[in-house]
């Protein structure tokens, strides 16, 4: 999970990065809507190489790792003990 967790960090800080660098995203929003952040991280991506960069694929995958390894643990951890 920390591995996971790691990677989806660093793979968003490289989107973020990317969207302030360009002037897509305001850096001082008080309260970022995050799905617009990847909406136009993939339509800018997509507008200039034909494809979605591949910080949003690590991200996206790795947290969704994160998220399912959660869920497992949780289920065996408390929930099993409870059948068994």
């Amino acid at each position: 999970m920390a591995v996971a967790a790691v990677i989806a960090a660093g793979s968003f800080s490289v989107i973020a990065s990317y969207l302030f660098d360009r002037g897509l995203a305001d850096r001082n929003a008080k309260a970022p809507n995050i799905m617009v952040w990847y909406k136009t991280y993939m339509a800018q991506t997509r507008r200039q190489t034909g494809r979605i960069g591949t910080p949003f694929w690590l991200h996206s995958v790795s947290t969704g790792i994160f998220i399912l390894t959660g869920v497992v643990y949780t289920i065996v951890r408390f929930m099993m003990p409870r059948f068994f």
